[in-house]
């Protein structure tokens, strides 16, 4: 049983629900995608695998991943949420493209220092964050600039 599988199965436990192989096939797909994903699409996964798992099923089973600190739930414009493995992975942050949907990770040292600085100015105990930064990535503004009237 991989890490990330036992550690969720410890949570479950932990707070007294039934572990079940629904739960942990839904939990080694989220850890076998190296990349952003929707609920829809990790049940899509499952269907072509031929995993019969409702669609409410691996609903509840991210939201259980999320509370246990192993996935990270973002939020997008217009109510869409999407979804990333957490554990084991240093804190990024995201640029997001409002075209294409581009996601761009990225890691900033200083960010994070002025966040905790911050933090501790306002006797405020920090306990993680979430920056989401929206425009237009390079691509978007390459192909606007070359469908321009001259």
């Amino acid at each position: 049983m991989k890490n990330e599988v036992r550690k969720f199965q410890q949570f479950i436990q932990k707070h007294n629900l039934l572990w079940s192989s629904e739960r942990e096939i839904i939990t080694e797909q989220v850890f076998d995608n190296h990349f952003h994903f929707t609920a829809d699409d990790l049940f899509i996964q499952l269907s072509k695998r031929d995993k019969k798992i409702s669609r409410a099923t691996v609903y509840r089973t991210l939201d259980l991943l999320e509370k246990s600190g192993l996935v990270s739930k973002i939020q997008l414009q217009h109510g869409k949420h999407i979804y990333e493995h957490i554990f084991g992975h240093k804190h990024h942050d995201h640029l997001i493209c409002q075209k294409c949907g581009k996601m761009i990770e990225f890691h900033c040292e200083d960010i994070e220092e002025w966040q905790k600085k911050i933090s501790s100015e306002n006797n405020f105990k920090m306990t993680g964050h979430s920056l989401k930064i929206y425009g237009i990535c390079a691509d978007c503004m390459k192909k606007k600039s070359k469908n321009k009237p001259k």
